[in-house]
């Protein structure tokens, strides 16, 4: 199997604050009550034991509409008070982004170090002002230098891509590393790939694995699946297949779907633990419902052969089609394909078109071999 390089990515911390703007409605308000008749009293309605059950009663606004967050306008100041950085944030989540940087930027220019996050995600996303990710990295770069976390990790990702700054590997990794020693898992788990790669920082497999660790130990799924591959194979340094599995399996049981195709590989050929073809299926089809082309074929070249799942030909025409439509050929499986009947054919477009809503034409010059 071709080594899959895990790419750079943080934990954005603008997606992080925009996820609480996407709940626009507020849940409906239910409690526990006693069943009550028409008229308010209780009603007689006992169990068995002569208890009676509690019942979810609604006790929302009169009229039964919920209230969003946005209808429920900017947050309210009283008379005298002075608009702090909670308030910005509450009239960030509200979703009045024009108020939230009326209220921040007086605060923001006067050093408030919340403030001056909160712009920088204002201006990076572009909410209630142009888009500008060069201001962004000057607001995220007055707040990191107060030890802002979440600023860090933004800047970190700017110099990174090279977005509204020059590209700057060191930089990234220093803003990182300020990240992670704060105990951030992304923080780590990008700076231990730029010690893997070597690029703003000196090549450094042992301390990559260290930070790895202590990322995929917080349950980083995609540091779990990068110290899988480091200890399954390692450039140098002692290589480990039983600990390659066991992260690889850690990261596949959160739902990372290159993991669950790399760990049923190594479930099926038993290297690391041992070997379980029925098991192995099982990943390679999570990992193929859940789109990974690689897996698709995987699970296909099981129904062929009949190994770790009852042969069936239709199955494995079925999911290969749809990998090949995804660009991912497999030649073994394409001459299986082309000796199928009519008949077998009908029945694995049928499958191919429970996953696929419109199945193109396989490409004839496919543009990846499957591992």
């Amino acid at each position: 199997m071709a080594k899959e390089n895990p790419s750079l990515r943080a934990a954005h911390f603008a997606a992080l604050i925009l996820a609480a703007i996407m709940l626009v409605a507020q849940p409906a308000n239910l409690v526990l009550a006693q069943e009550t008749s028409g008229d308010g009293a209780q009603a007689e309605k006992p169990t068995k034991d002569g208890e009676r059950p509690p019942v979810l009663v609604d006790v929302t606004t009169a009229d039964k509409t919920l209230l969003s967050i946005v209808d429920a306008g900017p947050p309210k100041l009283s008379e005298g008070e002075k608009a702090t950085a909670e308030t910005a944030y509450t009239a960030f989540q509200r979703g009045w982004f024009l108020t939230a940087l009326g209220l921040a930027t007086p605060l923001a220019e006067n050093g408030d170090t919340a403030a001056q996050a909160l712009l920088g995600v204002l201006h990076e996303a572009g909410l209630g002002i142009q888009q500008d990710k060069t201001k962004a990295a000057d607001w995220y770069g007055l707040a990191a230098g107060k030890g802002d976390v979440g600023s860090a990790l933004q800047l970190a990702q700017l110099y990174l891509l090279g977005t509204g700054v020059e590209t700057d590997k060191k930089k990234a990794a220093d803003f990182f590393e300020q990240a992670a020693d704060a105990g951030n898992a992304s923080a780590l788990y990008n700076l231990a790939l730029l010690y893997q790669e070597g690029d703003g920082r000196p090549f450094n497999e042992v301390k990559a694995r260290e930070l790895l660790v202590e990322a995929a130990s917080l349950n980083d799924a995609e540091a779990q699946y990068a110290l899988g591959l480091s200890y399954l194979e390692a450039l140098s340094g002692v290589s480990d297949p039983g600990q390659g599995a066991f992260w690889l399996g850690r990261a596949a049981r959160r739902g990372h779907t290159s993991a669950q195709v790399y760990y049923g590989i190594l479930r099926f050929q038993g290297k690391g633990l041992d070997p379980n073809e029925s098991e192995a299926s099982d990943w390679f089809e999570r990992a193929a419902t859940a789109g990974n082309p690689v897996a698709m074929n995987r699970l296909a070249r099981i129904y062929a052969h009949g190994r770790g799942r009852e042969q069936d030909f239709a199955a494995a025409a079925g999911w290969h089609l749809i990998a090949r439509t995804l660009g991912v050929a497999d030649f073994s499986l394409d001459r299986i394909v082309e000796s199928l009947d009519e008949t077998t054919m009908t029945e694995a477009r049928k499958l191919a078109e429970q996953y696929s809503a419109t199945l193109m034409a396989p490409t004839e010059n496919p543009e990846q071999e499957s591992p």
